[in-house]
């Protein structure tokens, strides 16, 4: 497969890709060819029909079109568009299923495991997407192993989160086939940090985003994200963190200003909107699914919370897609 020791990444690009994750995706072997003096990696970029394809910041790349049968390929990567959720194109989905039964290295970046997850490549596999996309990729896929890493290999299948996880992903590979005194030396041209672990969070810690380092309040917020659809009572959620439910109240009010009650109405109103903007689930399906019965209560909080129905800010979100 390899010609003269190079190896070869083809990277599918889907509308509205993130130049981010492009980049990540490709700069690293650039780094490992100029580093080595030689052609290490090569690649070239593929779309259904070839011709030119818009990132999300409206730049557009050439592409070739997809090969009737790909023989010369080490690693075939798809870096996530805007609307990979509801992504379908038969020659891909065909593409992808023939090289996972040969030697290659199939992945995605980002939203682009929607993709992989449509044409069966992730069944039986560990996996990962956006963390923003997650919720949507667990209601559409709930078969598949889930986690929240920043990227995961599973027998020559990875997944990463998008943004620079694609870089970590890709000095993993070049590490796996020149070393790591090498990936660091590419990781090192790019002034980029420690090469992170497959295992770390995409999101900053819950202590980070709150900006508190109280442990019973991390604790009971950690309790509520993880607890949308079937939600918590506050006297329950109180016991689980070891705590009345009156000190609960306190803690929420005087380290976040906000009553446990409504701080927890919000942590589901985000994740019903985040499963609104990724995904083509019902509007009532995704209430239901954030722990919410009753369609009018749900309309009301959402409008007092985002400003604007359900259906408004999904049509919104649709339309700022169709623009980019």
């Amino acid at each position: 497969m390899h010609d003269q020791g190079t190896f070869t990444a083809t990277v599918f690009l889907t509308p509205g890709f993130s130049m981010m994750s492009f980049s990540s995706l490709i700069e690293p072997m650039r780094g490992a060819n100029r580093i080595a003096g030689s052609q290490l990696f090569r690649w070239r970029l593929l779309s259904p029909a070839g011709g030119p394809v818009p990132a999300s910041n409206g730049i557009e790349l050439q592409t070739q079109p997809i090969p009737v049968r790909d023989e010369g390929s080490d690693m075939v990567a798809i870096c996530g568009g805007q609307e990979d959720e509801t992504y379908t194109d038969r020659r891909l989905r065909e593409f992808l299923r023939h090289l996972v039964r040969t030697e290659a290295i199939v992945g995605s970046v980002g939203t682009g495991s929607f993709i992989l997850a449509d044409a069966g490549v992730l069944d039986g596999r560990r996996c990962t997407t956006h963390w923003d996309y997650i919720d949507a990729f667990r209601e559409k896929y709930p078969r598949l192993d889930i986690c929240n890493d920043i990227f995961v290999i599973d027998r020559r299948v990875f997944t990463c989160g998008g943004g620079v996880a694609a870089m970590d992903v890709m000095l993993e590979i070049v590490g796996g086939m020149r070393g790591s005194d090498f990936a660091n030396r590419v990781r090192e041209n790019f002034v980029y940090g420690s090469i992170r672990s497959h295992d770390e969070s995409q999101r900053m810690s819950l202590r980070m985003r709150l900006g508190v380092a109280n442990v019973t309040l991390i604790d009971a917020v950690g309790l509520m994200e993880s607890h949308t659809e079937s939600p918590l009572r506050l006297p329950v959620l109180a016991r689980r963190v070891g705590v009345s439910q009156r000190q609960l109240e306190r803690l929420f009010e005087t380290w976040l200003g906000v009553a446990p009650a409504q701080y927890y109405v919000r942590v589901r109103l985000d994740r019903a909107r985040a499963l609104l903007r990724h995904s083509s689930m019902p509007i009532f399906d995704a209430a239901v699914a954030c722990g919410f019965t009753s369609a009018s209560h749900f309309s009301r909080a959402y409008r007092s919370h985002f400003g604007c129905s359900p259906s408004a800010d999904r049509v919104r979100t649709n339309m700022i897609k169709q623009k980019v």
